[in-house]
């Protein structure tokens, strides 16, 4: 009995003796998120990112509050994204709007997903067919934006549909307020954001969930190169949950910021 009871006593020490020597490391890497300016390397992607905007983007606002709940103080730097990366793998830098790969993740770890960026079919309060499927747009007129991809599925058909093709996404949004078609093919955050700045009018958006067109999730980023990333990634991972949980997320992006199910 004395032997088992030594043992436990043994074990006890080393635990404690483990977790003072782990200490000074979670000590040091929440002092790097809390007492120093976390310089956040992006580029511009209006509305997500925009170095013009009040807030510099619905995603920036998103970001900056997650870290400010989190005790981290933060600004932005705007560079072309060619040296977006090799800004951001610098000591005290992270950057957002990243798209996960698994080359992308042997120099980077990843937050949770902030935002998925999708392609869906918008169309106005006046459209009562309800879509499951691609084929069903047939009967309709299709309002795209050039050079835009709206996924493999969709690309297959394309010919089959009648498409108009616009210059920008706000010339689609004018198109389908003319009546001149009857869906456009858009992320919904950015249709959303310009349907504001059209002129007054009766008919409000609709957005189809089916058939989705593209979906990807969106992450923000830090160097592995940086000792205290995984102390960053995870600060923000929790207060990113908890705004996600109060709906902070949908008072900033609206319609379009959860996945649906």
């Amino acid at each position: 009995m004395k032997y088992y009871f030594s043992l436990f006593l043994l074990c006890c020490c080393w635990m404690i003796q483990a977790a003072d020597a782990a200490a000074p490391a979670i000590t040091a890497a929440k002092s790097a998120t809390t007492n120093s300016v976390l310089t956040l390397v992006v580029d511009n992607y209006p509305p997500y990112i925009d170095e013009l905007a009040p807030e510099q983007g619905v995603l920036s606002q998103l970001v900056i509050q997650a870290f400010a709940s989190a005790g981290v103080a933060t600004e932005l730097s705007f560079q072309p994204w060619p040296k977006v990366p090799v800004e951001a793998a610098q000591a005290n830098r992270a950057s957002f709007l990243w798209f996960k790969t698994p080359e992308l993740e042997q120099n980077w770890i990843f937050s949770e997903p902030i935002v998925e960026l999708r392609q869906m079919l918008v169309t106005t309060s006046q459209f009562e067919s309800n879509l499951q499927r691609f084929d069903e747009l047939r009967p309709y007129r299709i309002g795209s934006t050039k050079g835009h991809f709206y996924g493999s599925e969709f690309a297959a058909q394309r010919k089959d549909f009648r498409l108009t093709e616009a210059v920008s996404d706000y010339a689609s949004l004018q198109n389908l307020l003319a009546g001149r078609v009857d869906v456009i093919l858009m992320d919904p955050i950015v249709a959303q954001l310009m349907w504001q700045q059209l002129p007054p009018k009766t008919a409000k958006l609709k957005f189809l969930s089916k058939p989705l067109l593209t979906a990807q999730p969106a992450y923000l980023v830090c160097s592995r190169n940086f000792l205290p990333c995984f102390a960053v990634i995870q600060s923000f991972n929790q207060a990113l949950l908890q705004l996600q949980q109060t709906g902070a997320d949908l008072q900033i992006f609206g319609f379009g910021v959860k996945k649906e199910e």
